[in-house]
């Protein structure tokens, strides 16, 4: 996860992030600006015996998976922002 994230870094797209625990899941939100509202936030929900993972925007849910790594494809394979 951190590697999409520095490669969006160093591209200038986003510039912050927060982890957040809470009752039975985490959240790693991404920021375009600090005092922002995040861009994206990736959610993963603990079920026993296993976990799935949910990609928002705002609070419309774009995807789930049941693996990270699935999530994460899905997150990159969506437009981006260019810089000129």
């Amino acid at each position: 996860m951190l590697s999409v994230y520095s490669r969006r870094v160093a591209d200038g797209e986003w510039r912050d992030y927060a982890i957040d625990n809470r009752d039975g899941m985490a959240v790693f939100s991404i920021f375009r600006r600090t005092h922002e509202r995040p861009l994206f936030a990736i959610v993963k929900q603990s079920t026993e015996p296993s976990a799935e993972y949910a990609l928002f925007a705002g609070p419309e849910q774009l995807d789930s998976k049941c693996s990270l790594s699935d999530l994460l494809t899905a997150l990159e394979s969506r437009p981006r922002l260019i810089q000129g």
